[in-house]
């Protein structure tokens, strides 16, 4: 079929439920996803959604023919990955995709060193904890936290890097005024502790306060809101924060390193995977929540 695009814009608006939707996933404007719906609906001769005040809902027509439209996009993603991986320069477009915090507070440096060592790689930088599709080229390097004892799914080539460690941490000033009491702060599912009480005199209050991400919580500890669990990389490393005493510090999974089997050859891909490892290796410590031993009191 040579109405690939359309095709693209079709399944965008069909997975997205709406143009604008659509539009974000393809960076288009809203209008080359009308413009593109309406070329296919004419080539077609057929209506593919009804237009609702909520979105765009598939029609019979439309329901019949996404699934092959699913595959095409497939088979494209495909085609893509297999070039890709044969592609040996160092310059080039090539997608990371990692946890926020890890790009912000533990891997810039590297991330700097690296964009110095190759400047005519295009790095995109994807900051999330969604986990995004190598298969489809959504990205071609993930770094990842995996839970309990996982494994890279199917075509997907990993290397499990460190351990990853959380504790509970508190403002500094928290722990010497016992007058004002700590709320727990909380992530969307977390839920208040319950083998374990603060120690050191923290007084806590029966209301939690919670928040969409993590950030908002790491930014209302410092500012002396309350008790919130952080990953150790991230609460050690802040001269405000110090660890709640008699608090655990809890395994919650590894660390991995993840590209896809056709693509994981590519040498700008190696490129990266090379310096992220070995950045990776030397942040072990940290990421597994052992600390200096002069700061031992705080445990």
């Amino acid at each position: 079929m040579d109405h690939w695009d359309e095709v693209r814009m079709f399944l965008a608006v069909a997975e997205g439920g709406t143009v604008r939707a659509a539009a974000d996933a393809l960076a288009v404007n809203h209008a080359t996803i009308i413009r593109g719906i309406g070329r296919l609906e004419e080539k077609l001769n057929t209506k593919l959604f009804d237009k609702l005040p909520s979105g765009y809902r598939l029609t019979d027509a439309g329901t019949d023919i996404v699934e092959l439209a699913g595959q095409m996009s497939m088979a494209s993603s495909q085609i893509e990955a297999k070039i890709f991986g044969r592609d040996q320069s160092v310059s080039g477009p090539l997608r990371l995709t990692l946890p926020v915090s890890f790009a912000t507070d533990l891997l810039m440096p590297t991330l700097v060193e690296f964009r110095a060592a190759y400047p005519d790689i295009a790095l995109e930088i994807i900051g999330s904890l969604s986990v995004v599709n190598l298969g489809n080229r959504e990205a071609d390097v993930a770094l990842r936290v995996v839970i309990g004892d996982g494994t890279p799914p199917d075509k997907l080539y990993g290397t499990r890097l460190c351990e990853f460690h959380t504790g509970f941490y508190v403002q500094r000033n928290l722990m010497t005024a016992r007058s004002t009491p700590a709320a727990w702060l909380l992530g969307t599912n977390e839920v208040i502790p319950s083998d374990w009480d603060p120690q050191g005199g923290i007084r806590m209050t029966t209301t939690p306060i919670r928040f969409a991400e993590m950030r908002s919580q790491f930014e209302a500890a410092r500012a002396g809101m309350g008790i919130t669990v952080l990953p150790c990389f991230l609460g050690d490393a802040d001269p405000m924060l110090v660890r709640v005493p008699g608090s655990p510090v809890k395994p919650t999974g590894d660390i991995w390193l993840l590209t896809h089997s056709d693509t994981r050859q590519t040498k700008r891909v190696r490129l990266l995977c090379d310096h992220i490892r070995t950045a990776m290796q030397g942040f072990a410590g940290r990421m597994a929540g052992r600390i200096e031993s002069g700061d031992s009191e705080l445990l």
